[in-house]
């Protein structure tokens, strides 16, 4: 049987800006979260498109096999989720 996102652990990144303190690029940040995400995680990405694209997340994304979908579109933000299947 197939568990919903809401059902799997979530893991929120907000790349539009960085939070107080990291001097990490965003994407560094997107990539050590796919990089150790584990079976049954989601990581909810909050993007500024003008600033990181939702493409750039998918190649990311892809790379690891991951899949992407965008639950929430409000241009240039959209939040989208990475994960296995989803």
């Amino acid at each position: 049987m197939e568990t919903s996102p809401l059902e799997e652990e979530i893991i929120i990144i907000d790349l539009r800006r960085p939070p107080p303190g990291c001097t990490e690029h965003p994407l560094v940040r997107l990539k050590k979260a796919v990089k150790t995400l584990r079976k049954g995680e989601i990581i909810k990405v909050i993007t500024d498109s003008r600033r990181i694209p939702v493409e750039t997340i998918r190649v990311i994304a892809r790379k690891k096999g991951l899949s992407v979908k965008i639950v929430a579109e409000n241009p240039p933000v959209f939040e989208v989720l990475v994960g296995e299947n989803i």
